[in-house]
Parts: C-alpha cells; structure tokens; sequence
C-alpha cells in the first residue's frame, strides 16, 4: 500500500477522516511554529497562536479549496490568528514588546549582523515588522500580506519600503 500524498490526505480529511486530519496538521505544525516565532519574536504567543491556527484548521477543512497550497492555507489563518491577537492587545492597552533576548529558533548562533537586524525589526512596530518578515522572509506577495492583514496593498508596499529604509539606516547601510 502506497503512503498518502498531501492531496489524499486533504480529501480523506475533507470528508471526516480523523486520522488524516491529524496525519496531515502533525506534518504542518512545526513549519507553523516556526513561520509564529520568527513573526512575533515570543515562542510562547507563537505555541499559543499554532494551537489556534491548528483549531482553525480543523473547524474550516472543509472551506480549503486548493487554490494555494495547503502550507499557504495555513499560514493564511496563522497570520490572522496573530493579526487577531494584535488588535486585542491594542484595544487592551497591553504591552506587546515581550521577547527582545531571546534567540529566534531558526537560527542556533546568529552573527552580529543577524543579531542587529532582529534587534532593529523587534524595535519596529509589529504591524510594521510583520509585513517586512512576510514579504523579505516569507517570499509573500504584497497582495497576500494586505489580504491577511486586512489593509490596503499601497498600505503593505509603504509600510515595507519605509521599515526597510529605516533598518538600513539602523544598521548603518543607508547609502543615501
């Protein structure tokens, strides 16, 4: 018997298979992780947030239409998930700025220069940061992140430009 690729694995789950939902979040749950620490600099939000999104996930399996791969659908209700977060920790006056020592988990041991450019994105305000993560890190479209973050496109492109501009006179690389 031959194992099931992704695509089986999302019809089965499509249709109330258990196992095939769990088999198929089990292979996507790390790379959430990963993709929530790097976005909001605090391993402990970003557990919080990939249990949310798994949830998430599970509730709306059947809205999955194939249009973007599986990992894009995820990542889609992850930036929400964190999107959702810092609307009620704005509303609720509460600090948002909790992670700056930590040591990000996609790299083991940074070089100075990595360590500067986090410290400097981690000064940004995060509804500045994220779309820079997004679109420098990720490989986003500009057109994805404004969808997620429910702004304008020009919105996404300013705000990335600017960010850009400012870690590169931050760090001391502003040509201009």
């Amino acid at each position: 018997m031959r194992p099931l690729d992704e695509a089986d694995l999302i019809r089965k789950a499509q249709r109330g298979d258990p196992a095939a939902l769990a088999l198929l979040l089990q292979q996507h749950y790390l790379p959430v992780k990963k993709y929530l620490v790097t976005i909001t600099f605090d391993r402990t939000l970003a557990e919080d947030l990939t249990q949310e999104t798994m949830i998430k996930a599970i509730e709306r399996i059947g809205q999955f239409q194939g249009r973007s791969r599986f990992s894009t659908w995820l990542m889609a209700i992850a930036t929400r998930q964190y999107v959702d977060w810092l609307r009620r920790e704005k509303r609720a006056r509460l600090a948002v700025v909790r992670a700056a020592d930590e040591q990000p988990l996609w790299q083991a041991a940074p070089s100075a220069e990595a360590r500067s450019l986090m410290a400097a994105l981690q000064a940004l305000p995060r509804e500045v940061a994220l779309p820079v993560v997004l679109k420098h890190y990720y490989g986003y479209t500009y057109e994805e992140i404004a969808e997620w973050m429910e702004i304008p496109v020009g919105t996404v492109k300013s705000r990335v430009f600017n960010a850009v501009r400012a870690l590169r006179r931050e760090l001391g690389q502003d040509d201009a």
